[in-house]
Formats: structure tokens, C-alpha cells, sequence
């Protein structure tokens, strides 16, 4: 075990991670410090960090590097994200954009075929990729929230991946999914780490990522720059351009993430805070939660097909402004104000039917319009102080571009296809964006990235966030919900089956196996379509409730809660 890791020395990792008081899917009750994350693994180490006198920030950083060696799907170092920061301190609020930008390259039209479809190069490999913001952005946290070296965080990832760490059943499926669907074995970096022989790396085996613990080990010592300057950076730009890439050694050097003022939306004396623009997560619940302010809930009842048919109907709606107005807030005028308030949320309201689905196609904006202007990771930690992280990390899909950096062991993103891609044409999610989010050098691609801090009589309630794309919104605004409006405990509220609407397609989609056949029949009769997909999202919170810590993991997947 390497020192300087956090760890005790003579302890074996395996032995470490067994100890911990973690819960794998499940829920912790704490008295001092909780979190969740999508692995056992990082939820140790940020555990560790926690009992040993680090803050939130710090665990935070210790286990955004720990996720990007045990969940490759979407922990990363090639990829990009959003923070929420309570800092109990000063009682304040803090938003950090480390989302991806545009290569200076870039031109609006650089995936477009002469079918005027967009190409399968905005998903896979070196020319998908925007530059990575991640690095510089836990750095720049770190260096305003931390407490620890930034070598002793890194160190236990770097430890994992030179040791090798235990492949579960759901890497092992989700390589098979990508390598079937998108043929992300063909780069030889990737295929020489994840598809040994040619197969996905098998459920049991043990995964070494050597290249991986060099890099991190290079970036704890000679910190963020080296990503971005350094021998790294050399290795980045020399790949991607022996590839076909576009993203070149300026990109890197320039690329800056961005402290923004959090969106702050009330409801029902609540305060909800989360991010900003680029971010769409946040406008989508603030807007929903707007209309269907004008609505009884409690009435219609908890996972009826009216309080559904309501929540989608107001989706409809977010969704629509959402892809005309949002875009990059340094190159878009957004008219924000004008799109979340009272007037727009009533004019709004109106059109809706509760007794009938309206189609988006047949939607015209209100009257008073404002003037022109899958894979991700999600993780909640709270430490004895009171400080929050509520932290959304991506790669975009599951391990993003598919293209490992040759030498440094790590995925590149493929955030270029969150980008108007192809004008009127569905994205990888379906979505049909407008031109206020199309390819411009520089420019940061509109995200769907929702961590969300709930504060009530001035104190920290509830803390969340979650993976899966444009539903990342939906979901979390349903566990908010589930929580504030129906009175579920947050168990309940994480475990409910989950709905999303998003404008188009124009159906419903709901999770197979999760919701009951009669309450889908009671949907349909409302002129809605259904469409059953895989399970929606991988929510992991916090409920601050009578001197205790509540943290859930999502019963979805593999993630575990841990506390003290």
C-alpha cells in the first residue's frame, strides 16, 4: 500500500474495504458524517477520508479520482461535471462548472453527412471529444474548500488501479453493450485494458490499469497542470491527433472551469439550489416545479396516473424552452428570468389538459414569449462540520468516447454529442436542440447534470443528484417530490418507479419491471404513449432528519452508502 494513500499501513486493500461501514445499494444511518457513490470502492475512500479528519471537499476529490479507476463507465479524468458546495462556514451556497468546451477547431457543421444526419463520430472515438475539464475543476475546489494534500486524495486511486480492483457483473455487461453497439474495442488502448482476448473483462477477474496509476501518480505530484501542460497533456494531443482527432495542446492549456451563482428555486418553503446554465438540469426543475405549483398534487396521489400525467405534462413544456433557449451562457443570451418566472409558468399552466396529453408538436410557445437569445456518475457527501458536496461527473455515455488515451490509461470523453450535432436531428438521447447549442469553438456543450442541495428553514435538508441523461432532471425532481410533496421517506423516494417525459419522443418512458401494469393502462387512457426502457437513473442523496444522516444508494445499481 502506498503511503501517503490515507490508508493504514500493513492493511491490505481488499481487508480496508471490507471493514468499512458501508452498504452496497442500500441505506446508512449516520450520526456525524454520510455518503453515497456509485461503488463500494470509492465510497470506502471517501469514508476513509471522512473519519480521518477530511472535509467533504476533500473526500470529494478523493473519490471523483477513486471513481474514475472502479467505474470507468463514467469516473474520469477525460471527461467533465458540476458541483453544488454548502460551505457551513459561512452558510453559503458555491456552484463550479468543470463542464467540457469545444476544441477551437470545432466547426458547426463537423459531424453533419450529406444526408444531413449527423455521424457516428460525435459518439465514438478521438474526434468525439471535448477538453476535459475535470482535473482543473477538483483542483480548483481543493484549493478553496480542501483541507488535505491534494497528493494524499489522489494517492488511494492511484493505489487501486496499480493493485487492480475486483470486476462486477455490471462493467463486465456494459463493455459487452458498447463494444456490440459501438465497437469501442477497436482502439487498441482500450482493447488492450478492457478486452483481454478479445472479450470484455469477465465478472471476478481482477483489473490492472497500470498506465492509469502512472498518470495519477504523475498529476499528485505535479499537480493539475501536468494534465493540462505537462507529460499528460503531451500524451492527450498526441493521441487524439494520431487517431483523427481534433483537440490540440492550446485547448488544454486555456481551458479554465467557471464559479457561477446557483440557481435558486423555492418551493413550498423550500430552497432549492443547483447549477446554472451550461447546466439544463437546473432550469428543467425549477421550471416543472413552477407550473405544477398550480396544481394539487397530494390529491391526485402518490404514483397515480394523474400526478404523473401532470409532472410529464409540465416536462413537455421545460423541454421545449430548454431546447430553444439554453445554451453556453458566455455566447447565449439566456433570457432566464423571463423562462422561470411566475408569468411564464401560468401561461404555462394553462395549456395544460389534466385530463388529456397534448402533443408537443401541436404546442405553440406562450403569448408573452422571451426574446431570441447515460453516462454519468453522481455522488453526495456530508462531514461532521455540516460542509456538502453534491458532485455530477461524465463521460457523456458509458465510458464516453470509447478512446483510451494511448500510455495514459483513461477514457476520453464524447461530450461533442450534448452539441447540436445536426440541425433537427435527434442526439444519442433523442433530443432535437436548437441553434443556440450548436458546435462554436470554445463554447461549452448544454448539460443535463442535476446535483441539487435542498435547504429548509436555512439548513441543509436534502442532497441528491443522479446519472441518466436528459432524464437526470426528471429523475431527481421525482425523488424531490416523492420526498417534499408526498411525505416518503427518502428509501421510499429513491426506490419509487420513475417516469420521464421529454417533449420528444412523445411518449412516457417508464422503467420495465418497476411500474404496474394497471397504472400504465390508466396512463394510455390519457392519450399518452408508454415506452418501457432499462432502469432510469442512479440516484445517491442525503436527508438531513432529527440529529441523523439518512444516505441512500440507488437499489438500481451497485452503489453503497457509508457513514458514522
Amino acid at each position: 500500500m502506498m503511503r501517503g494513500a490515507g490508508f493504514p499501513c500493513g492493511v491490505t486493500l481488499a481487508l480496508f474495504l471490507a471493514a468499512s461501514h458501508l452498504h452496497a445499494g442500500s441505506t446508512v444511518i449516520a450520526k456525524k458524517a454520510a455518503l453515497s457513490t456509485a461503488s463500494p470502492a470509492a465510497t470506502s475512500v471517501g469514508l476513509h477520508v471522512l473519519r480521518n479528519g477530511g472535509n467533504a471537499m476533500d473526500a470529494a476529490v478523493a473519490v471523483s479520482f477513486a471513481l474514475a479507476v472502479v467505474h470507468p463507465q463514467a469516473g474520469n479524468l477525460g471527461g467533465g461535471g458540476f458541483l453544488v458546495y454548502y460551505d457551513a462556514e459561512s452558510k453559503s451556497v458555491w456552484t463550479l462548472d468543470f463542464r467540457e468546451t469545444a476544441p477551437r477547431a470545432a466547426t458547426a457543421t463537423m459531424y453533419v453527412q450529406p444526408d444531413g444526419t449527423p455521424s457516428t463520430k460525435s459518439r465514438t472515438g478521438a474526434r468525439a471529444s471535448g477538453v476535459p475539464g475535470t482535473v482543473r475543476g477538483l483542483a480548483a475546489a481543493h484549493k478553496r474548500f480542501g483541507s488535505r494534500s491534494w497528493k494524499e486524495l489522489i494517492a488511494p486511486a492511484a493505489s487501486i488501479a496499480r493493485e487492480g480492483f475486483r470486476v462486477d457483473d455490471e462493467l463486465q455487461r456494459e463493455l459487452g453493450e458498447e463494444k456490440s453497439e459501438r465497437c469501442i474495442d477497436q482502439f487498441p488502448s482500450t482493447a488492450a485494458i478492457f478486452f483481454p482476448g478479445g472479450k470484455p473483462a469477465a465478472a471476478g477477474s481482477t483489473l490492472v490499469q497500470k498506465d492509469l496509476a502512472t498518470t495519477l501518480e504523475r498529476i499528485a505530484v505535479l499537480g493539475p497542470n501536468d494534465f493540462y501542460e505537462g507529460e499528460t497533456a503531451k500524451r492527450i494531443v498526441e493521441g487524439i491527433h494520431a487517431a483523427g482527432g481534433i483537440l490540440a495542446f492550446r485547448d488544454l492549456r486555456d481551458y479554465q472551469p467557471v464559479w457561477r451563482a446557483p440557481v435558486k428555486v423555492l418551493f413550498r418553503g423550500y430552497e432549492i439550489y443547483t447549477m446554472a446554465p451550461p447546466s439544463a438540469g437546473g432550469f428543467i426543475v425549477g421550471s416543472v416545479l413552477n407550473i405544477l405549483s398550480g396544481f394539487d398534487l397530494e390529491a391526485a396521489g402518490f404514483q397515480t396516473a394523474t400526478a404523473i400525467h401532470l409532472q410529464a405534462e409540465a416536462s413537455r413544456r421545460a423541454y421545449i424552452d430548454r431546447n430553444r433557449y439554453l445554451g453556453d451562457p458566455a455566447m447565449t443570451r439566456i433570457p432566464y428570468r423571463e423562462l422561470l418566472s411566475s408569468e411564464r409558468a401560468a401561461q404555462w399552466r394553462a395549456s395544460i389538459d389534466p385530463q388529456r396529453a397534448t402533443p408537443t408538436v401541436t404546442l405553440m410557445q406562450p403569448a408573452a414569449a422571451p426574446p431570441e437569445s447515460s453516462h454519468t456518475t453522481h455522488f453526495s457527501i456530508a462531514d461532521e462540520a455540516g460542509n456538502i458536496a453534491s458532485m455530477t461527473t461524465t463521460l457523456n455515455e458509458n465510458f464516453g468516447s470509447g478512446f483510451i488515451v494511448p500510455g495514459a490509461g483513461f477514457f476520453l470523453n464524447n461530450e461533442m454529442d450534448d452539441f447540436t450535432t445536426a440541425p433537427g436531428k435527434p442526439n444519442r438521447y433523442g433530443m432535437v436542440q436548437g441553434s443556440t447549442n450548436a458546435i462554436e469553438p470554445g463554447k461549452r456543450m448544454v448539460s443535463s447534470m442535476t446535483p441539487v442541495i435542498v435547504m429548509k428553514d436555512a439548513r441543509p435538508f436534502l442532497v441528491l443528484g443522479s446519472r441518466g441523461g436528459p432524464a437526470i432532471p426528471t429523475t431527481v425532481l421525482q425523488v424531490i417530490l416523492n420526498v417534499i410533496v408526498f411525505g416518503k421517506s427518502l428509501p421510499d423516494a429513491v426506490a419509487a418507479p420513475r417516469f420521464h417525459h421529454q417533449g420528444l419522443p412523445e411518449e412516457i418512458f417508464y422503467e420495465y419491471e418497476r411500474a404496474p401494469e394497471p397504472l400504465l393502462a390508466a396512463i394510455r387512457k390519457l392519450g399518452h404513449g408508454v415506452r418501457a426502457r432499462e432502469p432510469i437513473g442512479d440516484v445517491h442523496a442525503l436527508q438531513f432528519q432529527n440529529g441523523t444522516i439518512v444516505a441512500v444508494a440507488d437499489p438500481r445499481r451497485g452503489g453503497a452508502a457509508g457513514g458514522y
